[in-house]
């Protein structure tokens, strides 16, 4: 009998330092000078979704020769990996500088057919690439709240600025149906506006932030004024878009 409540004696003891632990946590905040640092790196990572927007023009229901009549944006998914800086400006706008390398192998771009229709078969148009990002964003961040029953540990923020794109691959050869190639009508050079939100949560040794990005393209992809892109003689516009969901890791 006493072995038995020997035991128990030590298990409520054990249970007691768990419980005064646990409710010591609640009263810590972690990293309490974070909001004093003037500057901070970190790195990222994440996955990111890619698809074009195509302007028409005139001459696509009755395209010239080679170009296209119809033509459907293809998703492409990219790893991505990249090194963050983030300059405070004040306690609640920061701002940030994000360049990333995103990898997908090769891209499928669209797929399309040209004149006659009766024809034509749809064909997929992809082209290497390996995207440099370099972001450049205003943060604007809520003061630091309590959850999860421990102090100031999480807060949200929105992020909008500008994205300078370079797709390395962009002076390599398309390929056509996975066998036959075509120039790459597609600037390697692009730029576009951004806007996103996120949470972070200030842990013990690291700040922790999942957040998700819309891009939208300003520049118009389109190699023009070279007789060997018919292609896209047939679009006046093409822009790109991308949705980025990415876990920032600083401090």
């Amino acid at each position: 009998m006493q072995h038995l409540l020997r035991k128990q004696i030590i298990l409520l003891a054990v249970l007691l330092g768990f419980a005064t632990a646990a409710f010591s946590q609640t009263e810590e905040v972690f990293q309490p000078d974070h909001d004093d640092l003037p500057y901070y790196l970190g790195m990222s990572l994440g996955m990111t979704n890619s698809f074009l927007s195509f302007k028409r023009n005139t001459n696509f229901l009755v395209p010239p020769t080679g170009a296209v009549n119809n033509i459907k944006p293809i998703q492409t998914m990219y790893i991505s990996l990249g090194l963050s800086g983030t300059l405070k400006l004040t306690n609640h706008i920061l701002l940030r500088a994000n360049p990333t390398l995103l990898i997908s192998g090769n891209r499928n771009t669209f797929t399309y057919t040209t004149l006659p229709p009766s024809d034509s078969v749809a064909s997929t148009y992809a082209i290497p690439s390996v995207i440099i990002d370099v972001p450049i964003g205003f943060k604007i961040q809520s003061d630091r709240y309590t959850a999860f029953k421990h102090q100031d540990i999480m807060r949200h923020y929105l992020i909008t600025g500008i994205k300078f794109g370079f797709d390395l691959g962009a002076e390599k050869a398309a390929t056509v149906n996975t066998t036959s190639s075509y120039p790459n009508v597609l600037s390697g050079n692009d730029m576009a506006y951004e806007v996103g939100l996120g949470t972070s949560f200030y842990l013990r040794y690291a700040t922790i932030s999942p957040e998700v990005k819309f891009s939208y393209g300003l520049k118009d992809l389109r190699k023009t004024g070279d007789p060997k892109f018919p292609l896209v003689s047939s679009l006046d516009k093409i822009s790109s878009n991308f949705i980025y969901f990415t876990i920032h890791i600083e401090n």
